[in-house]
This record gives structure tokens, C-alpha cells and sequence, in this order.
């Protein structure tokens, strides 16, 4: 019943507060979840619960008898919990409008269901995992054994990065792994390790250290600085400058090879202005590209 709990939680934080009368009414015109059956207070006080644990909110109900999210300001959930609420609450919205499948299209993402419980489990219970990885450019399966030590998303991709039993860290894609297999042994991660500190100063999923965290900055031209600004490309940017059909962004981090793709991506919309050695570096990658044209 989870899409129960996903739509109580919607419902309040959008239309709250309401009665449970109210709730009631909608519950019963949303048919492909209550069945045009009423939801009875019992019911009620279940979802009411599960929701609460399920969004780590409270759901209060003031002197006239109505329910909203008591904590919903004033309690600053975690980042992940923040991104997994519209997460959710994005997929809810789409499982309700499947008879606009031919309307909408969406983007195909690579599977890493049929490894993410395996690891998830490992993860939890502190158990080394034997992980079956083939690589892009490699024509045969290799086998790594691995404490799995976090998640890390990017660009519509889980990757894993755990250590190895020669004691480095290894970032490996979960649609690379053909098998996840318990080894029996276990595992307890560094007690000062912090996921988000292993990449301060990174973009991706590259952690190279050979790189130095540097103050990069990049001139935007026509309307790219409204995308910079909506879906910023790193969490250190700030705008610094603005002229006429350009706009200047500051960033901290370590120019990566991943992070040089993703300038690249962005053609002639967007300038590197500092520092000098990874303009040139651009500027030859893209020269290179011209050259295949020729």
C-alpha cells in the first residue's frame, strides 16, 4: 500500500489542512487507489502512521479536527530525504496517469534493479560482497570482492564505491554487474568515514587526486545562464558577473575528466575564463573534435 502512504502525504501537503471527511472524499475519487471505497478511520490511522515513518513527518491534527504536516517547515528533513520525496512523489504522479502513456515519453534508464537489493542488504549488515564487473573495454567478466561502502548517482547511474581487499577504493556501475554474491564475511566501515567529504571538491563520480581543488570560472552566453542557475553544475557555484548576453560563474573544484565532458557538452554556450590551463585544455579537445570533420 505504499502508493496509499505517497498519495496521503501528497494530498496533505498540498490541499492541507483538510478534515478526514475531506481526505475521504478525494480518497474516493481517486479510483485506481481506493476502489470508490471509503477509507474508514481505522484505515485512516494505519496510512496516517506508515506515512509518517515512510516521509519522517508528523501529521497533526489542529482544534478544528483538520490534519496537516506539522513538521514540514520547521524540521529541515536531510538532503536525501528531500530528493527521495519528489522522487517518490514524481513517480506517484506518473503511476496515476498511465492512460497518458502514449503522452508521455520517458527516458530510457539502465537497470540496476536485479543487483541494488544485494548490495543494499550488504551495505546494511556490514557483509563483503564478491561483485561478477565487465567493463566497457573489456571482452571478459572480472570479479572484485568488495566492502561496499556507499551510492553514488550520476547522470541516471548508481555506481558503488567500496574498498578492495588491497585497501583502495573502487568505483564500480551497477548495469556493468552481471552478479552479487554473499561471501559470509563482514566487515565494519572507518568510523569517521563520510561519503560527501570522499567527494568535496569532485563532480562526478572521478575522485582524482592527482588534481588539485581549484577556483574555476566559466562565462555562459545567450540563455545558458538561466539552465546554470536552475540545475547548477556543482554545489560550490555562485554568480559572479553579468554583462550583456553573457553571465560569469564561480566554481571550487577539481578539474576532472568528467567535468571537462560535461563543459564540452555545453559547446559554444559556454567559455572557461580561469584558470588558463584548462581553457587550453578545452580548447585543444575541441580542436581535436574539428578535426574529425576534415
Amino acid at each position: 500500500m505504499i502508493r496509499a502512504y505517497m498519495w496521503l502525504y501528497d494530498t496533505i501537503r498540498r490541499h492541507g489542512p483538510l478534515t478526514r471527511a475531506e481526505i475521504n472524499e478525494m480518497w474516493m475519487a481517486e479510483e485506481s487507489l481506493s476502489g470508490g471505497n471509503p477509507m474508514n478511520r481505522q484505515t485512516f490511522n494505519n496510512y496516517k502512521n506508515e506515512t509518517e515513518t515512510l516521509f519522517s513527518i508528523s501529521i497533526a491534527c489542529d482544534e478544528k479536527y483538520r490534519y496537516y504536516i506539522e513538521n514540514e517547515n520547521q524540521a529541515r528533513a536531510s538532503h536525501f530525504e528531500e530528493l527521495l520525496k519528489k522522487t517518490i512523489l514524481t513517480d506517484l504522479a506518473l503511476l496515476e496517469s498511465t492512460n497518458l502513456n502514449d503522452r508521455i515519453l520517458l527516458e530510457p534508464i539502465p537497470s540496476a534493479h536485479g543487483v541494488m537489493g544485494d548490495i543494499l542488504k550488504a551495505m546494511t549488515e556490514g557483509g563483503v560482497i564478491d561483485i561478477d564487473y565487465r567493463r566497457y573495454e573489456d571482452s571478459e567478466v572480472r570479479r572484485h570482492r568488495v566492502e561496499p561502502y556507499f551510492l553514488k548517482q550520476y547522470h541516471q547511474r548508481f555506481y558503488l564505491l567500496g574498498r578492495k581487499d588491497d585497501d583502495f577504493m573502487i568505483t564500480l556501475c551497477l548495469d556493468r554487474m552481471t552478479d552479487v554474491v554473499e561471501t559470509g564475511e563482514s566487515f565494519i566501515i572507518e568510523k569517521d568515514f563520510d561519503a560527501e567529504k570522499y567527494f568535496e571538491g569532485c563532480f562526478g563520480v572521478v575522485r582524482d587526486t592527482r588534481k588539485e581543488v581549484e577556483r574555476i570560472v566559466i562565462r555562459a552566453f545567450g540563455t545558458e545562464p538561466h539552465y546554470l542557475r536552475d540545475l547548477k553544475l556543482h554545489h560550490s557555484q555562485r554568480e559572479i558577473n553579468a554583462g550583456d548576453g553573457f553571465c560569469d560563474f564561480e566554481l571550487y573544484l577539481r578539474p576532472t575528466l568528467d567535468f571537462v565532458g560535461k563543459l564540452m557538452e555545453r559547446g559554444d554556450r559556454i567559455k572557461v575564463l580561469e584558470p588558463q590551463h584548462l581553457a587550453e585544455e578545452i580548447r585543444e579537445k575541441h580542436e581535436k573534435a574539428v578535426n574529425l570533420y576534415e
